[in-house]
């Protein structure tokens, strides 16, 4: 017996240093989570975004042709994590060809916070306001009869309860309230009873192009820097067609006009470069991070399989 118990405490202390070395905390997570992007906001630098004017004038088709048909709609802009969801949302908030009473711009995230979306619309964000209650009364009679405007950036959920909670308040609005949804998915889209889903696509090659050198070399072109175009092809071709992944190796060689600079960043795993020196990917990695835990284990089961690895169906099957 007393070997027995040598045997698994020493087995215990192998699996608790291996537990240190892979920074597992509890509940299965690791301890140095990737790091959230900060909340979005309304503002945005429209010098900086290429190739969504047509997106932007079928969106506000959209709104204006809604306005007419219905009192209250959902619109959803639903697209891959980076592919500039919440870029397009800015430009429509900030159109001022479009006219609103109110306007608000909600940062919402994986956690569909009633309470806190609440607060936002009611510029109350900083109160310790508990009763859900009272602040739905407070919104509702803000809203009440006035064409308004709300955007919720980034929602995941798809609990119906929490979306038909935080709609109690608003749907008092005037002819023509929208509230506009970005997200990545479709499910997302059809729970709120979404009137369209706008679907988002990546740029072309020659905008992600504009994008990337835009944050690396402060100009949309490759004029006053020829000699790294051809590395800074190769870099754009990575991000496939994303504009946040395009962004984020711009602004890892910002102010690195150098050859060599470049060369690391093309020949790296991009996506690997320390959360800390950029958002390399970022997007695409909040995806996989946000799976459910069943499809975490496929996707890491399927991480195993090499780059080009013939693989055989009955294996991945498994």
């Amino acid at each position: 017996m007393i070997s027995k118990i040598k045997r698994i405490t020493a087995r215990l202390d192998e699996i608790n240093e291996q537990k240190d070395v892979l920074l597992l905390g509890e509940g299965g997570r690791r301890t140095n989570q990737i790091r959230e992007r900060l909340p979005t906001t309304s503002l945005v630098n429209e010098a900086q975004v290429y190739d969504r004017d047509k997106d932007k004038e079928a969106m506000i088709e959209l709104l204006k042709v809604e306005a007419i048909l219905a009192k209250f709609s959902v619109i959803a802009i639903v697209g891959m994590g980076g592919v500039g969801k919440t870029t397009l949302a800015q430009l429509i908030f900030n159109d001022t060809t479009l006219e609103f009473d109110l306007k608000a711009w909600v940062s919402v995230g994986k956690d569909f916070d009633v309470f806190g979306m609440a607060k936002t619309i009611l510029w109350l964000k900083g109160h310790d306001e508990k009763d859900l209650n009272l602040l739905q009364l407070k919104l509702k009679e803000k809203l009440s009869m006035k064409k308004f405007l709300i955007v919720l950036d980034d929602v995941w959920t798809e609990n119906y309860e929490d979306w038909t909670c935080f709609c109690s308040p608003i749907i008092v609005g005037a002819p023509g309230s929208t509230v506009i949804v970005t997200t990545h998915s479709h499910h997302v889209s059809s729970m709120m009873g979404a009137v369209q889903a706008y679907p988002l696509k990546e740029l072309s090659y020659d905008d992600c192009m504009s994008v990337f050198a835009q944050h690396a070399l402060g100009a949309p072109n490759f004029d006053d820097h020829m000699v790294l175009e051809e590395i800074g092809k190769g870099i754009v071709k990575k991000c496939q067609g994303l504009p946040l992944a395009a962004k984020a190796p711009g602004g890892v060689l910002r102010g690195k006009p150098y050859r060599n600079a470049w060369e690391e960043v093309l020949t790296s795993k991009i996506w690997d470069l320390p959360d800390e020196k950029s958002n390399v990917l970022l997007a695409l990695r909040l995806n996989c991070f946000h799976l459910p835990s069943h499809l975490k284990q496929c996707f890491a089961y399927c991480a195993i399989f090499p780059k080009d690895y013939e693989f055989d169906t009955d294996e991945l099957v498994l």
